[in-house]
């Protein structure tokens, strides 16, 4: 009886200097290095004299660091769309850094590429590789944080995005969320919050599960396998576009290069005075209430825990709309940082949004895009030149 023939899978990496994190996951995971490129290449003459036959090739990794200063932007995506044309291979693209609004990733994201790699971070670098070189690689929810918004960008052959601005205030901003007692929708105002920066453009935001209530496995656990990605390293959770951690491994993780940390500290009844000193550090502070009669003995608990910081926000939930002046105006010196919450059902679907724009202001100045019509500036320019003439 004939021995069964392993088939071992092969891959190619083009870089701009050699990865060990690569060569190390492939080797353990059994994926044979066939040839590296190391040098800085222009990705369509590359193709052409290098890549001339990728048969029987399992992946191809790219690093951008490699062709960013040789090849377009068109280029590398028309390159791209004509290698999934011609082969079956799985395109592992690289980019460090990258956020949600990232106009390249959208737009090899719209060719169907979903293993991306962003992280900056060793740890979840090492993950994100291993998720790209798994059986199944990483699925549509694992990358639809690139997806471009098509309202925003109509682009066509008279129109050019020239500008996009975004400013932040500080390069790394944390944000914490407590309740005064459980049950009171912590949680899903954390996890809105998260929602809301995710969807900014350029905004790399993250969820901490600073409490033990392991809420986040509860969601991996009953969601669609192929819609949530569970790595056991970090204990990171992908979910509806959101990145998602649970609390060890703090340290690796605000080494991750996130614009915004989001962090969930549960209820103030659960915390510890190291907690309450941690929650006061935080750039951003929202304690989320309850104004029923018997919600309000925690309520004045929290206002003793947390001293004279005047800084801090109140979001009240299930609170009628009749008597929403009325506890507005008792609240004294947090009377313009007290707030009402809308009804939130799913915590993935942004609510609250008037409100998370105006307490973010201050932390985003400006994230627009500004387009320019090519037809339009080249006859204002023409005008121009002709008016200059005549004088």
């Amino acid at each position: 009886m004939e021995e069964e023939i392993k088939k071992y899978k092969k891959y190619i990496y083009i870089s701009d200097k050699i990865n060990p994190f690569i060569e190390d996951t492939c080797k353990r995971l059994e994926i044979s290095l066939l040839t590296r490129f190391i040098n800085q290449y222009n990705l369509e003459n590359f193709l052409q004299s290098e890549l001339k036959n990728l048969n029987n090739i399992d992946y191809l990794i790219i690093d951008y660091n490699s062709i960013k200063n040789q090849t377009k932007e068109n280029d590398i995506v028309t390159a791209i769309s004509r290698i999934r044309r011609m082969y079956e291979i799985r395109i592992i693209f690289i980019l460090e850094g990258a956020t949600k609004g990232n106009i390249l990733l959208g737009r090899l994201f719209n060719l169907g590429i979903y293993n991306i790699i962003s992280a900056t971070n060793d740890v979840l670098f090492k993950e994100e590789l291993q998720k790209s070189l798994s059986e199944k690689g990483m699925s549509f929810a694992n990358a639809v944080k690139y997806q471009l918004d098509k309202n925003i960008f109509a682009i066509n052959n008279n129109t050019n995005v020239i500008k996009e601005t975004y400013v932040k205030v500080k390069q790394l901003v944390t944000v914490a969320v407590c309740s005064t007692e459980r049950h009171l929708g912590a949680t899903t105002q954390a996890i809105n919050i998260t929602k809301f920066l995710s969807e900014l453009l350029n905004i790399k935001v993250c969820y901490i599960e600073n409490n033990n209530h392991n809420s986040i496995i509860e969601i991996f656990n009953t969601a669609n396998k192929d819609e949530a990605t569970y790595y056991e390293e970090t204990g990171k959770i992908e979910y509806e576009g959101i990145e998602m951690f649970m609390k060890s491994n703090i340290a690796e993780i605000m080494s991750s290069n996130y614009d915004f940390y989001v962090f969930d500290f549960g209820s103030m009844e659960e915390m510890t005075d190291n907690d309450i000193n941690s929650f006061l550090t935080k750039d951003i502070k929202f304690i989320i209430s309850g104004t029923k009669a018997w919600e309000l003995r925690n309520l004045f608990e929290s206002f003793e825990k947390i001293g004279k910081d005047k800084s801090i926000n109140f979001i009240f939930n299930f609170t009628a709309k009749d008597k929403r002046s009325f506890f507005k105006e008792n609240m004294g010196e947090y009377k313009e940082k007290t707030f009402f919450s809308e009804y939130i059902d799913n915590p993935f679907i942004v609510g609250n949004k008037i409100y998370w724009e105006n307490i973010f202001k201050p932390f985003i100045l400006n994230c627009n895009i500004e387009e320019i019509d090519k037809k339009r500036t080249w006859l204002n320019k023409f005008k121009k030149r002709i008016k200059n003439n005549e004088q």
